[in-house]
């Protein structure tokens, strides 16, 4: 990477409201991490009868890679956004994670009510946030019209502020 290529990177504090969105984001990562685990344990290693989720342990393999790559998915955009680098694949997944979870919470047959009303919550939370306008200044973007009366401070730059380093 030349040098030229981080000339804009620069410390500064993260909005609040990234912080949030981020927070909120979170909400799935430990259930889809342990869902991953017992749905790859149970295809592949140690095999149920019945099966939890599918009709064949190959059913449950399949499910668990599925969790672990929306795991991966998750995590990757949520390092996107705290990183300034994109907000809609961000924005995609929560939007993906709440139709997931408000499909299961209406679906008397399935199971986990608790954890889909939480992953639910958070993630229209984190969706809420990513329209904050602190959000379009932490990115750099400029800010649309409908937030013009709305207020968020720019954070100032920690380096090169003068006497104060």
């Amino acid at each position: 990477m030349r040098d030229d290529d981080r000339a804009d990177d620069h410390a500064r504090d993260t909005p609040p409201a990234v912080i949030a969105a981020v927070a909120a984001g979170t909400g799935a990562l430990p259930f889809l991490a342990v869902y991953a685990a017992i749905f790859i344990i149970h295809g592949g290693f140690h095999h149920v009868v019945p099966p939890d989720v599918t009709d064949s342990n190959r059913g449950e393999l399949i499910a668990g890679l599925v969790c672990l790559a929306a795991f991966v998915v998750t995590l990757t955009t949520l390092v996107w956004l705290l990183n300034a680098h994109r907000r809609w694949p961000f924005a995609v997944v929560q939007a993906a994670l709440l139709a997931a979870s408000v499909d299961l919470l209406i679906d008397p047959t399935s199971g986990g009510r608790v954890v889909s009303g939480l992953v639910a919550v958070t993630s229209l939370v984190a969706l809420v946030l990513c329209a904050h306008p602190q959000m379009w200044d932490h990115l750099g973007r400029p800010r649309p019209r409908w937030t013009a009366g709305l207020s968020a401070r720019r954070q100032p730059a920690l380096v090169g502020r003068g006497e104060d380093d």
